[in-house]
């Protein structure tokens, strides 16, 4: 495979395009693009069949195996590899220290559009992230939805799900799931109460234990934020869920709660699933 010259230059284009892409989810929908990082980023992309648009690597890295690898395997698939001096794609990466492999993949169609997860009817969970601020957690939410069937995530305000730092806590999950981003607003809870599935609601305090509810019905489970959790979440018809916990502790994190609720729901279908004569098995 032979390889263009390497970029040395922080004004080159796709230096540039690269900062941009770190800068704001607005730069992200304006590009269409959003970065995977490392081996294992550009890996995970690679295996999922998403729509790799270029692969960076640093000029040392054309001379790793395992990169080397990557490298012919997107270049096969007619993706761009462009090397990069290895200093200045080490300021470029997202994350302190880079690892030498930076690729762009393509924003999904309905990465804004929620529309086909809220009119879903299919049994099973899917997730509402609402207001969540770190990335990372979101990222680490979208993982447990993936790990355990959920059936799609709409992301409401906070922490974009394309950012560099949640696609990279979502281990590949971002290519394998559906995932959509929306405002945290009225009009987005009216449609979720307009909806054939119910809302669920992770409550601290107060709410049935997960144990109790029938996690065969069509839900959405509704993950708050790290800090106000859903104190500010408006709907009526929601049902509280709340893990039951030590008194040690005051709450679990967001993300620990959601993959406990989400691990629940899972194992409580799978259970049900299974006494269920062999014509009515899903």
């Amino acid at each position: 495979m032979k390889l263009p010259a390497a970029i040395r230059s922080a004004s080159h284009p796709l230096a540039r395009l690269v900062r941009k892409l770190q800068k704001s989810a607005a730069h992200r929908r304006e590009e269409g693009l959003f970065l995977v990082e490392g081996p294992r980023g550009v890996e995970e992309a690679i295996e999922a069949g998403a729509a790799l648009d270029w692969v960076m690597v640093g000029d040392a890295g054309t001379k790793v195996a395992r990169y080397e690898n990557l490298l012919e395997i997107a270049h096969a698939r007619g993706v761009p590899v462009q090397p990069v001096e290895e200093k200045l794609l080490q300021r470029l990466s997202p994350t302190e220290h880079g690892t030498g492999l930076l690729g762009a993949c393509r924003l999904p169609p309905s990465a804004d559009d929620p529309s086909m997860l809220l009119e879903c009817e299919q049994a099973g969970v899917l997730v509402v992230i609402w207001q969540m601020q770190v990335p990372g957690n979101t990222g680490t939410v979208i993982r447990s939805a993936a790990a355990f069937g959920g059936g799609g995530v709409i992301v409401a305000g906070g922490a974009d799900p394309w950012n560099a730092k949640a696609v990279r806590a979502s281990a590949g999950a971002i290519h394998r799931l559906r995932v959509s981003r929306t405002a945290a607003d009225a009009d987005f809870l009216a449609r979720i109460s307009q909806s054939s599935r119910r809302p669920a609601v992770a409550a601290t305090r107060g709410g049935i234990p997960p144990h109790e509810v029938d996690w065969s019905l069509p839900f959405f489970l509704i993950i708050g934020s790290e800090v106000r959790g859903t104190s500010d979440l408006s709907l009526t018809d929601a049902i509280e869920i709340t893990i039951p916990t030590s008194d040690t502790v005051e709450s679990l994190s967001a993300p620990s709660a959601a993959a406990i609720l989400l691990s629940h729901a899972w194992h409580d279908r799978r259970g049900r699933a299974a006494n269920l004569p062999d014509e009515k098995r899903p």
